[in-house]
Protein backbone atom coordinates (compact mmCIF):
# COMPACT_ATOMS: atom_id res chain seq x y z
CA UNK A 1 0.00 0.00 0.00
CA UNK A 2 1.37 3.40 -0.97
CA UNK A 3 1.71 5.82 1.92
CA UNK A 4 1.03 9.42 0.91
CA UNK A 5 3.13 11.94 2.75
CA UNK A 6 0.60 14.72 3.38
CA UNK A 7 3.27 17.21 4.45
CA UNK A 8 4.87 16.91 0.99
CA UNK A 9 1.61 17.14 -0.94
CA UNK A 10 0.70 20.43 0.71
CA UNK A 11 2.20 23.51 -0.91
CA UNK A 12 4.97 25.21 1.05
CA UNK A 13 5.95 28.79 0.30
CA UNK A 14 9.65 29.65 0.04
CA UNK A 15 11.33 31.66 2.80
CA UNK A 16 11.16 35.33 1.83
CA UNK A 17 12.93 38.30 3.37
CA UNK A 18 10.68 41.02 4.81
CA UNK A 19 10.58 44.42 3.04
CA UNK A 20 13.00 43.12 0.39
CA UNK A 21 12.74 43.15 -3.41
CA UNK A 22 14.69 41.34 -6.08
CA UNK A 23 15.48 43.65 -8.99
CA UNK A 24 17.35 43.11 -12.24
CA UNK A 25 17.08 43.18 -16.01
CA UNK A 26 15.90 45.86 -18.41
CA UNK A 27 12.45 46.52 -16.88
CA UNK A 28 12.57 45.60 -13.19
CA UNK A 29 11.49 48.73 -11.33
CA UNK A 30 9.79 50.02 -8.16
CA UNK A 31 8.38 53.52 -7.86
CA UNK A 32 7.65 55.32 -4.59
CA UNK A 33 5.35 58.34 -4.46
CA UNK A 34 6.70 60.81 -1.98
CA UNK A 35 5.16 63.97 -0.53
CA UNK A 36 7.07 66.98 -1.88
CA UNK A 37 7.78 68.40 1.56
CA UNK A 38 9.72 65.19 2.29
CA UNK A 39 11.93 65.74 -0.76
CA UNK A 40 12.80 69.28 0.32
CA UNK A 41 15.07 70.73 1.42
CA UNK A 42 17.43 67.97 2.67
CA UNK A 43 16.39 64.49 1.56
CA UNK A 44 18.00 61.61 3.41
CA UNK A 45 17.77 58.03 2.07
CA UNK A 46 18.99 54.64 3.23
CA UNK A 47 18.75 51.08 1.92
CA UNK A 48 20.51 47.72 2.10
CA UNK A 49 21.84 46.08 -1.06
CA UNK A 50 23.03 42.56 -1.89
CA UNK A 51 24.40 41.91 -5.39
CA UNK A 52 27.07 40.26 -7.47
CA UNK A 53 26.56 42.76 -10.32
CA UNK A 54 29.49 45.10 -10.91
CA UNK A 55 27.27 47.59 -12.82
CA UNK A 56 23.71 48.91 -12.64
CA UNK A 57 21.29 51.50 -11.32
CA UNK A 58 20.03 51.30 -7.71
CA UNK A 59 18.10 54.56 -7.15
CA UNK A 60 17.08 57.54 -9.29
CA UNK A 61 15.26 60.79 -8.50
CA UNK A 62 14.82 63.47 -11.16
CA UNK A 63 14.34 67.21 -10.64
CA UNK A 64 11.88 69.43 -12.49
CA UNK A 65 13.09 70.25 -15.98
CA UNK A 66 15.48 67.30 -15.92
CA UNK A 67 18.58 69.46 -15.32
CA UNK A 68 19.62 67.79 -12.07
CA UNK A 69 19.19 64.42 -10.37
CA UNK A 70 20.14 62.27 -7.42
CA UNK A 71 21.29 58.77 -8.44
CA UNK A 72 22.85 55.81 -6.65
CA UNK A 73 24.48 53.23 -8.89
CA UNK A 74 27.22 50.64 -9.19
CA UNK A 75 30.22 50.83 -11.47
CA UNK A 76 33.10 48.33 -11.42
CA UNK A 77 31.73 46.99 -8.13
CA UNK A 78 31.82 50.38 -6.38
CA UNK A 79 28.73 52.19 -5.11
CA UNK A 80 28.59 55.75 -6.44
CA UNK A 81 26.38 58.76 -5.67
CA UNK A 82 25.79 61.06 -8.65
CA UNK A 83 24.31 64.52 -7.98
CA UNK A 84 23.31 67.62 -9.95
CA UNK A 85 24.67 67.45 -13.50
CA UNK A 86 27.62 65.10 -13.16
CA UNK A 87 29.17 65.42 -9.73
CA UNK A 88 30.03 62.13 -8.03
CA UNK A 89 31.42 60.67 -4.83
CA UNK A 90 32.40 57.07 -3.95
CA UNK A 91 34.86 55.17 -1.84
CA UNK A 92 37.32 52.60 -3.17
CA UNK A 93 35.79 49.44 -1.64
CA UNK A 94 33.97 46.97 -3.92
CA UNK A 95 30.55 45.77 -2.80
CA UNK A 96 29.43 43.23 -5.44
CA UNK A 97 30.33 40.26 -3.21
CA UNK A 98 26.83 38.82 -2.68
CA UNK A 99 26.70 40.08 0.95
CA UNK A 100 24.40 42.69 2.48
CA UNK A 101 25.73 46.26 2.64
CA UNK A 102 23.98 49.26 4.24
CA UNK A 103 23.99 52.50 2.25
CA UNK A 104 23.07 56.00 3.48
CA UNK A 105 23.02 58.96 1.06
CA UNK A 106 21.78 62.48 1.62
CA UNK A 107 21.85 66.17 0.70
CA UNK A 108 22.86 68.52 3.52
CA UNK A 109 22.67 72.15 2.37
CA UNK A 110 25.60 72.49 -0.05
CA UNK A 111 27.05 69.06 0.72
CA UNK A 112 26.09 65.60 -0.45
CA UNK A 113 27.07 62.49 1.48
CA UNK A 114 27.52 58.76 0.96
CA UNK A 115 28.16 56.21 3.73
CA UNK A 116 28.49 52.47 3.00
CA UNK A 117 28.82 50.07 5.95
CA UNK A 118 29.83 53.00 8.13
CA UNK A 119 32.62 54.09 5.76
CA UNK A 120 32.05 57.66 4.65
CA UNK A 121 33.15 58.88 1.22
CA UNK A 122 34.60 62.36 1.01
CA UNK A 123 31.66 64.81 0.99
CA UNK A 124 30.72 66.37 -2.34
CA UNK A 125 30.16 70.13 -2.71
CA UNK A 126 27.46 71.98 -4.64
CA UNK A 127 27.59 75.54 -5.96
CA UNK A 128 24.70 77.95 -5.22
CA UNK A 129 23.35 77.41 -8.77
CA UNK A 130 23.50 73.62 -8.39
CA UNK A 131 21.83 73.82 -5.00
CA UNK A 132 18.95 75.83 -6.50
CA UNK A 133 18.51 73.27 -9.30
CA UNK A 134 18.33 70.49 -6.69
CA UNK A 135 15.43 72.11 -4.80
CA UNK A 136 12.61 70.64 -6.87
CA UNK A 137 12.67 66.86 -6.93
CA UNK A 138 9.85 65.15 -8.77
CA UNK A 139 7.80 62.33 -7.31
CA UNK A 140 7.99 59.38 -7.76
CA UNK A 141 11.52 58.18 -7.11
CA UNK A 142 12.69 54.83 -8.49
CA UNK A 143 14.53 51.77 -7.23
CA UNK A 144 16.00 49.59 -9.98
CA UNK A 145 15.24 50.87 -13.47
CA UNK A 146 13.97 54.34 -14.23
CA UNK A 147 11.15 54.47 -16.84
CA UNK A 148 11.84 54.76 -20.58
CA UNK A 149 10.90 58.46 -20.51
CA UNK A 150 14.00 59.16 -18.36
CA UNK A 151 16.48 57.06 -20.38
CA UNK A 152 17.67 60.08 -22.39
CA UNK A 153 18.46 61.82 -19.12
CA UNK A 154 20.37 58.80 -17.81
CA UNK A 155 22.40 58.59 -21.03
CA UNK A 156 23.29 62.30 -21.00
CA UNK A 157 24.51 61.96 -17.40
CA UNK A 158 26.52 58.76 -18.17
CA UNK A 159 24.37 56.73 -15.76
CA UNK A 160 23.50 53.03 -16.35
CA UNK A 161 20.13 52.40 -17.98
CA UNK A 162 19.63 48.97 -16.39
CA UNK A 163 19.18 47.95 -12.77
CA UNK A 164 21.71 45.81 -10.94
CA UNK A 165 20.79 42.15 -10.46
CA UNK A 166 20.31 41.69 -6.74
CA UNK A 167 18.23 42.42 -3.66
CA UNK A 168 17.26 45.70 -2.00
CA UNK A 169 15.65 45.93 1.42
CA UNK A 170 14.76 48.41 4.18
CA UNK A 171 14.40 51.40 1.86
CA UNK A 172 13.86 54.48 4.05
CA UNK A 173 13.38 58.16 3.41
CA UNK A 174 14.12 60.64 6.17
CA UNK A 175 14.06 57.66 8.55
CA UNK A 176 10.59 56.45 7.50
CA UNK A 177 10.31 52.91 6.03
CA UNK A 178 9.02 52.89 2.42
CA UNK A 179 7.85 49.27 2.36
CA UNK A 180 4.95 49.68 -0.10
CA UNK A 181 5.87 50.79 -3.63
CA UNK A 182 3.31 52.75 -5.66
CA UNK A 183 4.10 50.54 -8.67
CA UNK A 184 5.98 47.28 -9.10
CA UNK A 185 7.15 46.15 -12.51
CA UNK A 186 8.96 42.81 -12.42
CA UNK A 187 10.49 43.14 -8.94
CA UNK A 188 9.89 39.90 -7.05
CA UNK A 189 10.62 38.76 -3.52
CA UNK A 190 14.08 38.09 -2.15
CA UNK A 191 14.66 34.49 -1.11
CA UNK A 192 16.81 33.01 1.59
CA UNK A 193 18.93 30.06 0.54
CA UNK A 194 19.94 28.77 -2.90
CA UNK A 195 18.16 29.70 -6.14
CA UNK A 196 17.98 28.21 -9.62
CA UNK A 197 17.12 29.31 -13.15
CA UNK A 198 13.46 29.99 -13.89
CA UNK A 199 10.82 32.69 -13.49
CA UNK A 200 9.06 33.00 -10.14
CA UNK A 201 5.53 34.43 -9.98
CA UNK A 202 4.46 35.57 -6.50
CA UNK A 203 0.72 35.91 -7.13
CA UNK A 204 -0.78 39.24 -5.99
CA UNK A 205 -1.60 40.20 -9.58
CA UNK A 206 1.81 39.24 -10.98
CA UNK A 207 1.59 38.53 -14.72
CA UNK A 208 3.64 38.71 -17.90
CA UNK A 209 2.56 39.68 -21.41
CA UNK A 210 4.47 37.51 -23.89
CA UNK A 211 2.95 38.99 -27.03
CA UNK A 212 0.60 41.97 -27.43
CA UNK A 213 -1.31 40.45 -30.32
CA UNK A 214 -1.08 36.66 -30.30
CA UNK A 215 -2.91 34.61 -32.94
CA UNK A 216 -3.79 31.05 -31.88
CA UNK A 217 -5.25 30.18 -35.29
CA UNK A 218 -5.92 26.56 -36.20
CA UNK A 219 -2.99 25.12 -34.24
CA UNK A 220 -0.69 26.00 -31.36
CA UNK A 221 1.87 24.15 -29.21
CA UNK A 222 2.77 25.14 -25.65
CA UNK A 223 5.50 23.49 -23.61
CA UNK A 224 6.72 24.48 -20.12
CA UNK A 225 7.69 23.15 -16.69
CA UNK A 226 5.98 24.28 -13.47
CA UNK A 227 6.73 23.92 -9.79
CA UNK A 228 3.64 25.43 -8.16
CA UNK A 229 3.33 26.79 -4.62
CA UNK A 230 -0.47 26.69 -4.86
CA UNK A 231 -2.89 24.07 -6.24
CA UNK A 232 -5.04 26.63 -8.10
CA UNK A 233 -3.99 29.44 -10.43
CA UNK A 234 -3.99 30.74 -14.00
CA UNK A 235 -1.01 29.58 -16.07
CA UNK A 236 -1.74 31.10 -19.49
CA UNK A 237 -4.57 32.90 -21.26
CA UNK A 238 -5.17 34.51 -24.65
CA UNK A 239 -8.39 35.77 -26.21
CA UNK A 240 -11.80 37.08 -25.31
CA UNK A 241 -13.48 35.17 -22.49
CA UNK A 242 -15.59 37.93 -20.99
CA UNK A 243 -19.17 37.44 -19.84
CA UNK A 244 -22.00 39.16 -21.67
CA UNK A 245 -25.26 40.16 -20.00
CA UNK A 246 -26.82 37.05 -21.61
CA UNK A 247 -24.23 34.65 -20.15
CA UNK A 248 -20.85 33.41 -21.38
CA UNK A 249 -19.63 34.91 -24.65
CA UNK A 250 -18.98 32.92 -27.78
CA UNK A 251 -15.58 34.59 -27.89
CA UNK A 252 -12.43 32.89 -29.10
CA UNK A 253 -9.85 31.99 -26.46
CA UNK A 254 -7.35 29.48 -25.11
CA UNK A 255 -6.70 29.10 -21.38
CA UNK A 256 -4.50 26.81 -19.29
CA UNK A 257 -4.96 26.77 -15.51
CA UNK A 258 -4.70 24.67 -12.36
CA UNK A 259 -7.83 23.95 -10.35
CA UNK A 260 -7.45 22.17 -6.99
CA UNK A 261 -4.46 20.14 -8.16
CA UNK A 262 -5.70 19.38 -11.70
CA UNK A 263 -4.35 20.99 -14.87
CA UNK A 264 -7.03 22.16 -17.32
CA UNK A 265 -6.80 23.41 -20.92
CA UNK A 266 -9.93 25.19 -22.13
CA UNK A 267 -10.68 26.42 -25.67
CA UNK A 268 -13.44 28.19 -27.54
CA UNK A 269 -13.32 28.41 -31.34
CA UNK A 270 -16.37 30.68 -31.30
CA UNK A 271 -19.02 27.92 -31.18
CA UNK A 272 -18.81 26.89 -27.54
CA UNK A 273 -16.09 25.92 -25.12
CA UNK A 274 -14.48 22.52 -24.70
CA UNK A 275 -11.88 21.49 -22.17
CA UNK A 276 -9.57 18.70 -21.11
CA UNK A 277 -8.09 18.05 -17.67
CA UNK A 278 -5.34 15.86 -16.21
CA UNK A 279 -4.77 15.07 -12.55
CA UNK A 280 -1.09 14.13 -12.23
CA UNK A 281 -0.02 10.97 -10.37
CA UNK A 282 1.91 12.94 -7.77
CA UNK A 283 0.71 16.23 -6.27
CA UNK A 284 1.56 19.39 -8.18
CA UNK A 285 2.94 20.62 -4.86
CA UNK A 286 5.47 17.81 -4.38
CA UNK A 287 8.39 20.22 -4.82
CA UNK A 288 9.30 18.71 -8.23
CA UNK A 289 8.97 20.25 -11.68
CA UNK A 290 6.02 19.02 -13.74
CA UNK A 291 6.24 19.08 -17.53
CA UNK A 292 3.14 20.53 -19.21
CA UNK A 293 2.38 20.20 -22.92
CA UNK A 294 -0.71 21.67 -24.61
CA UNK A 295 -1.35 20.97 -28.29
CA UNK A 296 -4.36 22.45 -30.06
CA UNK A 297 -5.03 21.17 -33.59
CA UNK A 298 -8.20 22.55 -35.19
CA UNK A 299 -11.03 21.40 -32.86
CA UNK A 300 -8.94 18.98 -30.77
CA UNK A 301 -7.09 19.93 -27.57
CA UNK A 302 -4.49 17.58 -26.11
CA UNK A 303 -2.91 17.95 -22.66
CA UNK A 304 0.11 16.16 -21.17
CA UNK A 305 1.12 16.54 -17.52
CA UNK A 306 4.25 14.50 -16.86
CA UNK A 307 3.47 10.99 -18.15
CA UNK A 308 -0.33 11.43 -18.01
CA UNK A 309 -2.31 12.72 -20.99
CA UNK A 310 -5.85 13.32 -22.19
CA UNK A 311 -7.63 14.96 -25.12
CA UNK A 312 -11.02 16.43 -26.03
CA UNK A 313 -12.76 17.01 -29.37
CA UNK A 314 -14.73 20.24 -29.69
CA UNK A 315 -17.57 21.26 -32.05
CA UNK A 316 -16.58 20.19 -35.60
CA UNK A 317 -18.11 23.31 -37.16
CA UNK A 318 -15.35 25.61 -35.82
CA UNK A 319 -11.63 24.79 -36.02
CA UNK A 320 -9.85 28.15 -35.90
CA UNK A 321 -9.34 30.17 -32.68
CA UNK A 322 -9.54 33.77 -33.89
CA UNK A 323 -7.47 35.67 -31.35
CA UNK A 324 -5.49 38.85 -31.77
CA UNK A 325 -5.13 39.54 -28.06
CA UNK A 326 -2.34 39.79 -25.49
CA UNK A 327 -0.92 36.43 -24.42
CA UNK A 328 -0.82 36.47 -20.60
CA UNK A 329 1.25 34.15 -18.42
CA UNK A 330 0.80 33.78 -14.64
CA UNK A 331 -2.34 35.88 -14.27
CA UNK A 332 -4.49 38.61 -15.77
CA UNK A 333 -4.71 42.36 -15.10
CA UNK A 334 -7.47 43.21 -12.64
CA UNK A 335 -9.72 44.76 -15.28
CA UNK A 336 -9.78 41.41 -17.14
CA UNK A 337 -11.02 39.40 -14.18
CA UNK A 338 -14.67 39.33 -15.26
CA UNK A 339 -14.23 36.26 -17.44
CA UNK A 340 -15.87 32.86 -17.61
CA UNK A 341 -12.98 30.79 -16.27
CA UNK A 342 -13.44 29.14 -12.87
CA UNK A 343 -10.03 30.49 -11.81
CA UNK A 344 -9.30 34.13 -11.06
CA UNK A 345 -6.24 33.70 -8.85
CA UNK A 346 -2.74 34.26 -10.22
CA UNK A 347 -0.22 31.44 -10.46
CA UNK A 348 2.24 31.17 -7.56
CA UNK A 349 5.43 29.29 -8.26
CA UNK A 350 8.17 28.74 -10.80
CA UNK A 351 7.93 28.41 -14.59
CA UNK A 352 10.89 27.02 -16.54
CA UNK A 353 11.76 26.42 -20.20
CA UNK A 354 8.60 27.84 -21.75
CA UNK A 355 8.26 27.36 -25.50
CA UNK A 356 5.42 28.65 -27.66
CA UNK A 357 5.28 27.06 -31.12
CA UNK A 358 8.90 26.02 -30.63
CA UNK A 359 10.14 29.52 -29.71
CA UNK A 360 11.72 29.91 -26.26
CA UNK A 361 10.28 32.63 -24.02
CA UNK A 362 12.93 34.75 -22.31
CA UNK A 363 11.10 36.44 -19.41
CA UNK A 364 14.26 38.34 -18.54
CA UNK A 365 13.96 40.39 -21.75
CA UNK A 366 10.22 41.03 -21.73
CA UNK A 367 9.03 44.60 -21.31
CA UNK A 368 5.61 43.33 -20.19
CA UNK A 369 6.28 42.21 -16.62
CA UNK A 370 3.79 43.40 -13.99
CA UNK A 371 3.78 42.90 -10.24
CA UNK A 372 6.12 40.77 -8.14
CA UNK A 373 8.01 38.55 -10.60
CA UNK A 374 11.61 37.30 -10.46
CA UNK A 375 12.37 36.94 -14.18
CA UNK A 376 15.60 34.94 -13.78
CA UNK A 377 15.53 33.04 -10.51
CA UNK A 378 13.41 30.66 -8.47
CA UNK A 379 13.99 29.37 -4.94
CA UNK A 380 15.52 25.87 -5.13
Amino acid sequence: MQVINESVSLCTLPAQLQHAFHIGGPVSSLSFSLPLQVLQPRPHFSLDVRTRSPEGLLFFAATRGGHSHLALYMSKGRIRLSVSKQKEIFNREKYNDGKWHSVIFSLEKKKFRLIVDGIRAQDGQLTNTELTSMQQFMSPVYLGNAPQSLHKQLKSKALPKQAVYGCLKNFKMNGSPMSQPATNQGAGPCFEGPTQTGTYFSGNGAHAIINDSFVVGSSVELLFNIRPRSQTGLLLHVGDSSRTQYGPSMGHYLSVYMLRGEVVAQVNNGKGEFMVSVKPKSSLCDGMFHKISVIKRKNVIQLHVGTMDNYKIGPPSSTVTLTKHPLYVGGLPEMSMQHILPVTSSFVGCIQDMKINGDSVNFDRLSGLFGPINPKECPS
